[in-house]
């Protein structure tokens, strides 16, 4: 079994205005509403996959009701601990004449250090079940830059496998526990490396990363593929053409597909594979809708693996 930890989940709402400006009137077309978070959109993906699947983290007020009773409709096992306030709703805005997407997230309902206690215990519960555990997304209000790593070596004590997938300062306070794998895109490597990273420079990120005790650094770049390091392989994937509707949920599907590969233990370029053409697939769909795993797999040959 895989689960996966979602500290700040959203609603995702999805809207399009055809050329949208900023400090104008815009008439806006509302295209989705899904329940999200990077974790969540995780576990719908492994849940296409045929996985078992087990999500949990914090939820809160309304918006919290409805994303456990989506979850328990779609068949998704949740147990998430319920605290105080309202999660958060994140607005997309797609501009199909301008071809952008503008993102506005709230920052989430506050979380209290004893709730964080009860999410400990729930990890330590779920890392002798499970196989690997993803944790995933931005910290909300309230927790300390240090939660990931204090999470991470608890399920590792209990020998689950580990993938961590967030940015700033939570991704290199969560690099001190070495978990066994982690998915930062380009931006967040440059950032988290004070360093550009375009051309060549790419592999020297990934070689500084692997320095610091992880397995497997998988650096997505968003239509241009992914870039996999570990100590004796270097992948680079270019994906399939596909027209991009949105990129919400395309590096989620593809850090499923490693949770995937590592609990079935699958070679990591046939698994970097199939996680560039369901990442591909993803784009393609519309809103936080999950790509079409069947699209996907149709779409594995015209990924190219490039040995480095």
């Amino acid at each position: 079994m895989i689960a996966t930890i979602t500290l700040n989940p959203a609603i995702d709402k999805s809207i399009i205005i055809s050329k949208f400006t900023i400090g104008k009137t815009n008439r806006a077309r509302v295209d989705r509403i899904d329940p999200g978070g990077k974790g969540i959109n995780v576990a719908k993906v492994l849940k296409q996959l045929g996985c078992q699947v087990i999500t949990s983290g914090f939820l809160a007020g309304n918006n919290g009701r409805y994303i456990a009773a989506y979850l328990t409709e779609q068949e998704i096992m949740n147990d998430f601990i319920v605290i105080p306030g309202e999660t958060r709703q994140n607005l997309k805005i797609v501009d199909p004449v301008k071809k952008t997407i503008t993102e506005i997230n709230e920052p989430g309902a506050e979380v209290d250090e004893s709730y964080l206690k009860q999410l400990k215990d729930k990890v330590e519960e779920l890392a002798a079940q499970c196989q690997v555990i993803v944790f995933s997304g931005s910290l909300p209000p309230g927790l300390p830059d240090h939660t990931y790593k204090q999470l991470i070596l608890l399920a590792k004590e209990r020998g689950a496998q580990t993938i961590l997938d967030t940015g700033g300062k939570a991704l290199w306070k969560g690099l001190e526990a070495c978990p066994t794998l982690i998915k930062p895109n380009k931006q967040e490597v440059e950032e988290l490396l004070q360093m550009e990273v375009g051309g060549g420079r790419l592999l020297d990120a990934a070689d500084h990363l692997l320095a610091l005790g992880l397995d497997v650094v998988v650096i997505s770049l968003g239509a241009e593929g992914a870039l996999l390091a570990s100590g004796n392989q270097k992948l680079r994937a270019h994906p399939p053409a596909v027209e991009a509707n949105s990129t919400v949920g395309a590096g989620d599907a593809m850090v499923a597909v490693f949770a995937y590969g590592l609990e079935r233990g699958l070679p990591l370029a046939e698994t970097l594979r199939l996680a560039t053409a369901v990442s591909a697939a993803t784009a393609a769909a519309h809103g936080s809708e999950v790509g079409d795993i069947e699209l996907a797999k149709n779409m594995l040959h015209e990924v190219k693996i490039q040995e480095i």
